[in-house]
């Protein structure tokens, strides 16, 4: 009886979504518009009045109260107190677009039973790594663009908190607002915390949780890990996620105490303040997120080197890897036959070699320019080499980006495409990846029918999966920057520097994020979405699973080159 008017509602709020979609788009054009304000108007009595009227509707169909609160739940713990409560700058459209996010989302997963699921994990691990980070992405643009998020003197957008979340969440650093002022206290505790999820991944987060509280992980869930992390066996998983949570934690207190103290000496601040601001930039660093509660960054820093070198060792830590730090540590500590392995060798020797090379460039270009004309000879060099460490993996910047030569900023450009290591909480194709292709190109111009490195072969499915992740990034950064030619009217340097920071999740920018459309914001957002994902996971996640066929074709010849 109730089920015409039941799915009747369900189509007024599926266009009230829609609606709300539009409004973030189109907001920052017309927002001032007297005719734009009464269309707001309008819209806000009647999508307001149809939720509940959905809500009773269901009540009056599911008959039985406990099927509407299992049913029902998260409108019954998030959106109706939302719908009833109202914040100033937060439209019913707005709440209706998170809202019908996520009934979807749950109704996707209850269409499978646990089995189906778990074989789903199995077979397409790549989806529940996206879903995971969609799902923190959308409660943490729920949670920033609620007013105790956000200073009295700032309105809440929508906009802004999905943007702010895509970016703590990639470890990114992008910002179309100064996160010191716009955001609350609450709400850059809340970005921290994205951070440090965003930075150690929530399946390996959820993981760690549940083997700290005795519980044993599910089948699925097990073998999700060890594909995620490249281990062969359980009790290799959980080593290694004692050892990812205890670098993460030592490493990062560390970091906080020294940086903390030394803001408390140098801006004579209190001890609450030095300590926040201290574990803020520690995670932020050690995640290689680039996000400051400073409005110009660390550049009130640039001579300070207990700073500079705090953040560059927190930033370079986090870059190689937990598995690197492991295998460095044991080197480290000496153990019997202890050797470096190929893969520890090659991700600290390539990282190294562009840090030294990236600061000799940086130095070279910049040293007479405004960017680093009023500084002394050492702060230079500390300058020069912070941006090199800064620019492949993290964000942060001691010098003005708006000042730098075309030539650098290209050049910077180069460095954030690598990015930081393989298993690390920094993005880019990878060290790793630009060593192999290194490799082969020097094998292949030598007549070598090997790649061969410290006495080992590479495999050849590990050369053409590093061909697949440069062709497939390279597509992305030349498809988004196309588009956003045709939209942002900014220099073609600034864009491409702007794509290839949001798509290796470094945070550096030229000036130009707050600047950008609406349209052009989103985009970045989808760019950080799948630069801190990968272009790989988004591929097969996307893709239909195709069965192995046997069938051998004959060979032909195909002129190249």
């Amino acid at each position: 009886m109730f089920e015409p008017f039941h799915l009747f509602f369900q189509a007024i709020l599926n266009i009230g979504a829609w609606l709300g979609l539009t409004y973030v788009v189109t907001e920052p054009s017309f927002g001032s518009h007297e005719l734009y304000i009464k269309f707001i108007g309008l819209s806000e009595m009647f999508f307001r009045y149809s939720y509940f009227l959905f809500m009773l509707v269901s009540i009056l169909r599911l008959r039985v109260s406990s099927r509407f609160f299992s049913t029902h739940f998260y409108d019954l713990v998030f959106f109706a107190p939302l719908f009833l409560i109202g914040f100033e700058g937060i439209q019913a459209v707005h709440i209706l677009l998170i809202r019908q996010g996520t009934a979807i989302f749950v109704e996707y997963l209850n269409q499978y039973t646990f089995g189906h699921l778990a074989d789903s994990i199995a077979r397409r691990p790549a989806r529940l790594v996206l879903t995971s980070f969609f799902g923190v992405i959308a409660l943490g643009a729920f949670i920033l663009v609620m007013p105790i998020s956000v200073t009295p003197d700032h309105s809440p957008s929508l906009l802004t908190a999905l943007f702010t979340s895509t970016s703590a969440v990639c470890v990114t650093g992008l910002a179309v607002v100064d996160t010191g002022t716009y955001f609350s206290t609450f709400g850059q505790i809340m970005i921290v915390v994205l951070i440090q999820i965003g930075g150690l991944g929530l399946m390996t987060l959820s993981a760690g949780i549940s083997l700290i509280a005795g519980k044993r992980m599910g089948m699925a869930h097990s073998s999700l890990m060890q594909e995620v992390l490249d281990l062969s066996d359980l009790v290799s998983l959980k080593s290694a996620l004692h050892d990812i949570f205890l670098w993460a934690f030592l490493i990062e207190l560390c970091g906080a105490i020294v940086i903390g103290l030394r803001l408390y000496i140098l801006k004579n601040c209190c001890i609450s303040e030095a300590a926040f601001s201290g574990i803020f930039h520690s995670v932020s660093a050690f995640c290689n997120a680039g996000f400051s509660i400073y409005p110009d960054n660390l550049m009130s820093f640039q001579s300070d080197p207990v700073i500079n070198f705090t953040i560059m060792g927190l930033i370079v830590t986090g870059g190689l890897g937990f598995t690197v730090l492991g295998s460095l540590n044991s080197f480290l500590r000496g153990a019997k036959n202890q050797r470096l392995n190929t893969h520890t060798w090659l991700v600290v020797a390539v990282s190294f070699t562009l840090i030294i090379v990236g600061a000799l460039f940086i130095l070279a270009l910049e040293h007479d320019t405004a960017s680093m004309h009023s500084l002394s000879n050492f702060d230079k060099i500390m300058a020069a080499l912070f941006q090199s460490v800064s620019t492949r993996t993290a964000g942060f910047n001691t010098i003005d980006f708006t000042c730098l030569k075309t030539s650098t900023l290209f050049f910077m450009s180069i460095l954030m495409f690598i990015g930081a290591s393989p298993g690390s909480t920094g993005g880019g194709i990878k060290t790793t990846t630009f060593a192999t292709l290194f490799l082969f190109v020097r094998a292949k111009l030598k007549g070598q029918s090997q790649v061969n490195v410290r006495g080992r072969r590479i495999p050849d499915e590990t050369i053409l999966k590093s061909f697949l992740i440069v062709a497939l990034s390279a597509s992305l950064v030349a498809i988004f920057t196309f588009l956003l030619i045709l939209i942002e009217e900014h220099q073609l340097i600034q864009i491409i520097f702007e794509v290839i920071s949001a798509f290796a999740t470094v945070g550096l920018s030229t000036g130009i994020t707050p600047q950008l459309t609406a349209i052009g914001k989103l985009l970045i957002i989808v760019l950080m979405f799948i630069g801190r994902t990968g272009p790989v996971t988004m591929a097969l996640s996307i893709t239909s699973q195709s069965s192995r066929v046997s069938i051998q074709y004959p060979e032909t010849r195909v002129l190249v080159g």
